[in-house]
């Protein structure tokens, strides 16, 4: 007969493993899928007593191309912030019937980045750019005549401003969607009584609303700018072709492109590493105090502002400016012969099309660009969701838990370039060599989004709480059966909204994918970005049309699951 001494330590072995287990496992898979590409990078750089960095520090104009990232980084954030906020505003202050125009700072989102760059050359590229074209038709604008080939000017989006402006218009929602969520938390007496006070909009505005949204405005304004300094996509498509650097385009030069320079790479990398490092620690500490910084009063916040009459006109001037020209661009362009300083429309034609449908390259990067993005996804919803469980139920140790939190939150800090570096070198050899496989590509992207469907079914499990799993319990549901039976369906519109911003993100991710793709691995990010390279730019935009069409077939789909909680306001 087993003693109860016998059966004693097993049983606590076994709660244990029930207790522990799954976050230490969780923990595990983490640190090896995050942590463990960064660290090769930087025990690569780090060889030979640093030598990668002494190269490095000895690249020629290395100094200019910081200081351009500094710009770039900035310049963008500032846009972004100014426009985002001030968008934000004028969204609260739409009259009842015209609040539908609140989607309109949103839906640059839907674009593929690489496709609004890419109209944004298409409409002011200095010789054949649609909006040069005609201001050069304008009396009082002159620009040089040359003796050979087409005039140029008066704009040039092939500049340091012009990869600046780009990049501060693609973060624009960014900001918009966290101050607007400030905004809807508001309560709005402080802001009636300045007014009733003798206060102006303007200093409303500046005195009032802008103290209440520093919390939001600082962590949005912090992750913007990691944004902009790891930005690659307009840089590499507009800056490249002047002899513009910034860091992330000199990764890609030593780590994507032949000869490959894998120390020289990471040690180029390093400084947008550190400056993601600095924000994951520094933004907690940034908003301790955001008690500071609430509104009091006895009404709702949900009561709305007194309508503006600026509102409308210029949330709908921002709209065509950065979404109908450059979609406008992109479909004459694709549906051209040629892009040419004239526009002949007698002579535009779908032939661009067909022959994109008909090419083999383009249909593999299209299934390719589907297949590895919800293959991603089906990685990283379900391991969001036991992520989201331990962090919830404080499952497991609390220094276990602490390092979840870290290490998951690490993908918004670090830009894409450096994790498509440290993949491709991690996974180009022994023991794993995933190169040249959709494999490779799936396990990046389930690092890149997994802060995003981690952060949204966290705040909707915070929201459910605890009463109606421990119901199910009570009346003899297992483990599985809850979660499957009770806490899925009760998530819907969380994990449908996680879906819908996930696969935004991963059908137009461009940075990472540019170093982990191969010859027969393509998404059509990448394959775009191979046609722009050879100057086939009516496939360019064909491409582009196909990629915002993929978007768009996506978000209906998954918001048609999720409902009305799934919208991308919510997001």
């Amino acid at each position: 007969m087993t003693s109860v001494e016998d059966v004693r330590p097993v049983s606590r072995v076994g709660v244990w493993v029930r207790g522990h287990g799954l976050a230490i496992g969780l923990m595990l898979i983490l640190t090896y899928l995050v942590l463990f590409p960064l660290g090769r990078l930087q025990y690569l750089a780090l060889e030979n007593g640093a030598e990668a960095y002494r190269e490095a520090i000895a690249l020629p104009n290395i100094g200019q191309t910081l200081l351009t990232t500094i710009l770039l980084g900035v310049g963008s954030l500032v846009i972004a912030v100014g426009l985002g906020t001030v968008l934000a505003w004028f969204a609260m202050r739409l009259p009842q019937r015209m609040r539908w125009l609140a989607t309109i700072p949103i839906l640059p989102m839907v674009l593929p980045a690489v496709a609004v760059v890419v109209g944004w050359a298409f409409l002011f590229s200095p010789q054949v750019g649609y909006v040069n074209l005609l201001l050069r038709q304008l009396s009082f604008i002159q620009v040089e005549q040359p003796e050979v080939g087409l005039p140029s000017g008066p704009l040039n989006i092939y500049t340091v401003a012009g990869v600046v402006i780009v990049t501060g218009i693609q973060l624009v929602p960014l900001i918009f969607l966290f101050v607007q969520s400030s905004l809807r938390q508001f309560n709005y007496e402080s802001i009636e009584a300045s007014l009733i006070a003798g206060a102006g909009p303007v200093r409303t505005f500046v005195t009032i609303v802008l103290p209440l949204l520093r919390p939001a405005l600082v962590y949005s304004a912090a992750f913007a700018l990691l944004l902009g300094l790891g930005q690659l996509t307009a840089p590499q498509f507009l800056g490249t072709r002047e002899g513009i650097r910034v860091l992330a385009t000199e990764v890609y030069r030593f780590g994507g492109e032949s000869p490959v320079d894998f120390p020289l790479s990471a040690a180029v990398a390093s400084p947008l590493l550190i400056a993601g490092i600095v924000f994951i620690v520094a933004q907690r500490l940034l908003l301790r105090r955001d008690f500071r910084f609430v509104s009091a009063g006895t009404r709702g916040a949900a009561r709305p502002l007194k309508p503006s009459r600026l509102a409308a006109p210029a949330i709908i001037v921002y709209g065509i400016i950065t979404l109908v020209l450059p979609f406008l661009a992109l479909i004459l362009v694709s549906l051209s012969p040629f892009w040419t300083s004239s526009v002949n429309l007698s002579k535009l034609t779908i032939n661009n099309y067909v022959k994109a449908f008909d090419d083999p390259a383009v249909i593999n990067a299209l299934t390719t660009s589907v297949t590895v993005s919800l293959g991603a996804m089906a990685i990283a919803l379900p391991l969001g969701y036991l992520l989201t469980e331990v962090l919830y139920r404080r499952r497991g140790y609390a220094a276990v838990r602490a390092i979840i939190d870290t290490v998951t939150q690490v993908p918004l800090g670090v830009p894409a370039v450096v994790f498509g570096v440290g993949f491709l070198y991690v996974y180009l050899g022994n023991p794993f060599m995933l190169y040249g496989t959709p494999l490779l590509m799936i396990l990046v992207y389930v690092v890149l989004v997994l802060p995003f469907t981690v952060r949204l079914q966290l705040t909707s499990r915070m929201t459910i709480g605890s009463a109606y799993e421990e119901a199910a319990r009570a009346s003899g549901a297992g483990v599985l059966r809850t979660h499957l039976g009770v806490m899925v369906p009760m998530m819907r519109g969380a994990l449908a909204g996680a879906s819908i911003l996930m696969f935004v993100i991963l059908t137009h991710e461009f940075a990472a994918s540019m170093f982990v793709r191969s010859t027969r691995v393509q998404v059509l990010g990448t394959l775009l970005y191979d046609q722009w390279s050879r100057g086939s730019y009516p496939m360019v935009a064909t491409i582009a049309i196909i990629m915002s069409a993929v978007t768009a077939v996506g978000l209906l789909l998954a918001a048609a699951i999720g409902g009305r909680e799934a919208s991308l306001d919510k997001l």
